[in-house]
């Protein structure tokens, strides 16, 4: 079945005729340098910092790519491979959402209110019928990438991406993203990412491939980087691609799960959830600290690797590295923790320092955390949307969709602090019950010693909520005048899946009003709500963005339901450019 899985189960991507994976083979070695000599993983530095080991070594170019050929490289559906595919997720120690364990422990929050609200531009991204036919591979969930700049606007949405102009019209694709990535169209991937360094004039764009064991296979899983720098979008891009099997730790063959990207002026992280391809074990966060300047140059790239990572005493979840804007003494991360998947007041902050080590070779690079407060915040409930049809299936959909976990979503470091916001279960006075809303972070970072220091602490907190619906999958942005804009999707019993933001000026407490950028145009007709799998659909893992340094705005991106779709399933992707 298809639904939330527990923490010891994997998120995988899997036919819907067999539930099988699709075994692909080519690994790309990995070449050791010499070990970074830290303290052992775990050790403390104070009452409440912990400093975790690295190991070293080196990617190499798998080859280039030119977007402007991949038309002549589409994906070719294989023999019954024109079957539906789910994402599953790998997810915390228990499957269910919000009970009546936590509903003492929900915050209760005001509403925010609704507007229909205006944005600079507003178009649609890909979407499953695009996606189907780029890629020959129908899925769900749409997990979302975008970036955006250079002139362009990026989307790279599971398997499928595409450029557009600032204005909305279609600059490259849709093409499969197995074409761009150099792999064969019938593997598994993951997870895409896409990124614009406005200060190097560079894309940067990831996902993971990943293929299990079999009786004459030992299984095996790589992350896959592409880097385009100073080019058109349509030109070349250089691929590299990087080991991620780990062999050699308990469980694996593993792969590196809900992978998120950062960057900062030294390096680009790559963060990644790791679990086995054999039993489904999970072994904590995993990150690799890249040589920025050596991926832009297009050669051979160092990188400094951490794993097995944990805080709290419990495996580390979704430690989600910055987009970094400034030159900072490390680059910052953060997480929630809820290892119970019921509800915390807890974040882990981490920075990695010395991350030009990576380049310079000169040193080590560190990678420490600590503990702070901060608001409440609970697992969210599933959410309730309009019921409707699958005609793939000739059965009707439950409406029922997942919201996320209580796990950080993307982070930014600008202005001195970080910026995270997450899923939360909210109760609304005078509601009828609890709903998902979103809870939101400024933390500011302080450093100590050499590594984050214990007197870290959040500046600045709140939610947003709305009477009556439902808020899935959060995304938050900061523009230098210190200015936030948050995108979500949003869907109830009464509300078709729409694309919805609000924002906050640099000195309100709290964000104003939700808006609609782009409302859902019917029921959500997807196959995972069809009784065969489970009944509950999978609505994307996340949204995005990415800020405009020049112009103080921000990019957005959400899923939402924008036309009938196909046989399959019917999301899309609403792409909009909101003015601070």
């Amino acid at each position: 079945m298809v639904k939330r899985f527990t923490r010891l189960s994997p998120r995988i991507l899997v036919t819907f005729a067999a539930l099988a994976a699709l075994v692909a083979g080519g690994l790309f070695a990995v070449t050791a340098r010499n070990s970074f000599a830290s303290p052992k993983p775990g050790a403390s530095r104070s009452s409440n910092v912990s400093s975790f080991a690295a190991k070293s070594g080196s990617i190499k170019v798998k080859g280039t790519v030119v977007i402007a050929n991949l038309g002549k490289l589409s994906a070719k559906p294989a023999a019954g491979q024109k079957t539906p595919r789910v994402i599953k997720l790998g997810a915390r120690p228990s499957s269910s959402h919000a009970t009546a364990t936590t509903a003492g422990h929900v915050p209760s929050v005001s509403s925010n209110g609704v507007s229909k609200g205006t944005v600079l531009a507003n178009f649609d991204g890909v979407n499953e019928i695009q996606n189907n036919n780029a890629s020959a591979t129908p899925l769900e969930p749409p997990d979302e990438g975008l970036g955006a700049g250079g002139g362009y606007v990026g989307n790279f949405v599971n398997v499928t991406g595409a450029f557009y102009t600032p204005g909305g019209a279609t600059a490259a694709g849709p093409f499969a993203l197995s074409s761009f990535f150099l792999e064969s169209p019938t593997v598994n991937l993951s997870d895409p990412r896409i990124y614009y360094d406005s200060k190097t004039h560079t894309w940067f764009a990831n996902l993971f491939e990943y293929a299990f064991p079999t009786a004459t296979f030992a299984g095996e899983s790589h992350e896959d980087l592409a880097v385009n720098t100073g080019n058109p979008v349509t030109g070349t891009w250089t691929i590299y691609t990087i080991d991620s099997t780990d062999a050699a730790t308990p469980n694996c063959p593993c792969f590196p799960d809900y992978t998120i990207n950062g960057v900062d002026q030294n390096n680009y992280y790559l963060s990644g959830n790791e679990f086995s391809l054999v039993n489904g074990a999970f072994n904590g966060a995993e990150i690799w600290a890249i040589s920025k300047s050596e991926l832009e140059a297009g050669v051979a790239a160092s990188f400094a690797y951490f794993n097995q990572l944990s805080i709290g005493g419990a495996p580390a979840y979704h430690v989600q590295p910055a987009i970094t804007y400034g030159s900072p003494s490390a680059e910052y991360f953060m997480n929630s923790l809820d290892p119970n998947n019921t509800f915390d007041n807890r974040l882990g902050v981490w920075a990695l320092t010395n991350g030009k080590s990576v380049t310079t070779g000169i040193g080590v690079p560190s990678l420490t955390s600590t503990i702070i407060s901060s608001e409440a915040y609970a697992m969210p409930l599933n959410a309730p949307t309009p019921p409707g049809f699958n005609t793939f299936f000739g059965v009707a959909t439950s409406g029922v969709v997942t919201a996320d976990f209580d796990a950080m979503q993307e982070v930014e470091y600008i202005n001195g602090h970080l910026d995270g916001a997450l899923n939360t279960s909210v109760n609304i006075p005078g509601d009828t019950g609890a709903r998902d809303g979103v809870a939101w972070f400024q933390v500011t970072p302080k450093l100590a010693y050499g590594g984050i220091s214990p007197t870290t602490k959040v500046s600045h907190q709140g939610y947003v909520s709305l009477s009556g619906e439902y808020m899935l999958y959060p995304h938050i942005n900061e523009v230098p005048d210190g200015g936030m804009a948050m995108t979500f999707g949003l869907g109830s019993p009464s509300t078709y899946l729409s694309a919805a933001y609000a924002t906050k000026s640099a000195g309100a407490s709290n964000f104003g009003v939700v808006h609609i950028a782009a409302g859902g145009t019917g029921p959500d007709n997807g196959f995972t709500m069809t009784p065969g799998f489970g009944g509950v659909g999978r609505w994307g893992d996340y949204s995005n963005g990415e800020i405009d340094y020049s112009h103080n705005t921000v990019w957005l991106a959400t899923q939402y339901i924008p036309n009938a779709g196909d046989i399959f399933a019917n999301w899309g992707n609403r792409i909009f450019e909101v003015q601070l």
